[in-house]
């Protein structure tokens, strides 16, 4: 039937079913020869790697805005949590080791000491941070949308009231460099953290409870909840999930940049939306695949990439991110309807 078959290439019919769920890798593919015909430097060393990283740090904050998308819910919060949580963190640190008598703080904003604490607490701050927006949400009934868009403003002003709007530079301490540059096998570690991270959330979504209670609460809230499902919890999880990811990519970010800026992270929680969306995590809740947001995280930032080596402004980068938003949302959509 003609359902059944979308093309016919040297006699073998290509199943449409076959197409259809493997979307996403036939995108990357074409995505990496239009890459190779556009560019002499595409696949470059530098080039490369420098995808790679990208795609660790978008990839992990789309990892978490995908666990709170499947709980249907929303995280405007994660880019400047980006910002706030390394910049609390050295404050926090500063305070901490100032009782011992260490200065962690020279020329007054040259980072020198103190970087096991500071990442402890980046990612503890994150997690609290995302812990703290679940509970408002789930305590106060105020729509996740609302309550990250205020948490949103409220982290970037304590950021610029904590750094004294400043940047925090990092050249000065030792080790912080490691997880923004290190390379194991030719890969940037921070790479390798970001597929372990999104293999460990795939697998424990498809072999625990956890991902059952995950789905079944976004899916149908109340159906969860007559069957015991304590849904807020899970929400709660998801959100500190998602902060927690948000401290790791900053962790990457600052690292590689070797400073903390507070204006890091702006507008990537559109982007993790972005690519969640692309790969297929709904608005609606209770549907989708993490996986389908580790590729997407790729295909977003080789296109981004391929952009940039053409020579395309910012601007028009911007738009052409709204459009696949609108069309991979619309695709989403459809399928629905036609399956």
């Amino acid at each position: 039937m003609a359902s059944e078959s979308s093309s016919i290439n040297g006699g073998f019919i290509v199943p449409a079913k076959f197409i259809k769920n493997n979307m996403l890798i036939i995108i990357l593919l074409l995505e990496l020869i239009m890459g190779v015909i556009l560019s002499p430097v595409f696949l470059g060393n530098t080039n490369v790697q420098s995808i790679l990283i990208n795609t660790a740090i978008f990839g992990l904050l789309a990892v978490g805005q995908s666990l709170v998308m499947l709980v249907k819910e929303i995280d405007l919060s994660v880019g400047a949590m980006m910002a706030f949580s390394p910049i609390a963190a050295i404050a926090l640190a500063k305070k901490i080791l100032s009782a011992s008598g260490t200065e962690i703080i020279m020329g007054s904003n040259y980072v020198v000491d103190g970087l096991f604490i500071i990442v402890v607490l980046v990612l503890l701050v994150s997690a609290l941070i995302g812990m703290l927006n679940g509970i408002i949400i789930v305590k106060a009934k105020v729509p996740s949308l609302i309550v990250t868009l205020g948490m949103l403003y409220v982290l970037s002003g304590m950021s610029y009231i904590l750094s004294g709007g400043y940047s925090l530079y990092l050249t000065n301490l030792k080790g912080a460099k490691s997880l923004g540059s290190s390379i194991f096998a030719g890969i940037p570690v921070n790479f390798i953290l970001f597929l372990a991270v999104g293999v460990l959330v795939i697998l424990v979504l498809k072999y625990t409870k956890v991902g059952n209670r995950i789905y079944s609460t976004g899916g149908n809230e109340k159906a969860a909840i007559y069957s015991g499902i304590n849904t807020d919890f899970w929400k709660v999880m998801a959100f500190g999930i998602s902060g927690l990811s948000a401290g790791i990519a900053a962790l990457i970010y600052s690292s590689r940049l070797q400073s903390v800026e507070t204006i890091q992270g702006s507008g990537y929680e559109l982007i993790s939306i972005a690519i969640a969306v692309i790969g297929g995590i709904t608005l609606e809740g209770g549907r989708g695949k993490i996986s389908g947001a580790i590729i997407a995280s790729a295909i977003l930032c080789i296109m981004l990439n391929i952009l940039s080596l053409v020579g395309l402004i910012a601007w028009y980068k911007t738009i052409i991110i709204g459009l696949i938003i609108i069309g991979a949302a619309s695709q989403h959509a459809f399928s629905r309807k036609t399956s």
